[in-house]
């Protein structure tokens, strides 16, 4: 029976939301925002709070990026937090019950690092020409 009841628990906690992006392999970058994507089942509480999370780094650090997320729509694109992303190692990403509940964590993200953007922004000039034509 209690080897039931374990399953039963295992198999509940299988069919809730799942963190399907950032990931190890995918992370995020310190430039403009980032992608937040997740399934989940009927089930599953309407709506969440997405909160990055991080406790490698020293000082700790958790910050609420997006409240009240709608869990129907499967991926949102999350804004900088004031002050910008920080480029770091160790970050996770937490869909919890709400602001109210910030432990109360229904996801979460594998580890993935947050990276300096390596792009830089240039302008370039193009120049029109006109010219003449002669046939002889």
């Amino acid at each position: 029976m209690r080897s039931a009841l374990t399953l039963l628990a295992f198999a509940a906690s299988a069919l809730a939301y799942t963190v399907t992006e950032p990931d190890a392999s995918t992370g995020w970058t310190t430039s403009g925002p980032n992608v937040v994507a997740w399934q989940s089942v009927s089930t599953d509480p309407a709506n969440f709070t997405i909160v990055l999370d991080n406790q490698v780094q020293q000082p700790p650090t958790t910050q609420v990026l997006d409240a009240l997320v709608v869990g129907s729509e499967g991926k949102i694109t999350v804004n900088p937090p004031s002050g910008g992303w920080k480029a770091g190692k160790g970050f996770r990403v937490n869909l919890v019950a709400d602001t109210e509940h910030l432990t109360t964590i229904l996801a979460q993200s594998p580890q993935f690092d947050i990276v300096a953007s390596t792009s830089s922004t240039f302008s370039t000039a193009v120049t029109a020409t006109s010219g003449s034509s002669s046939t002889l």
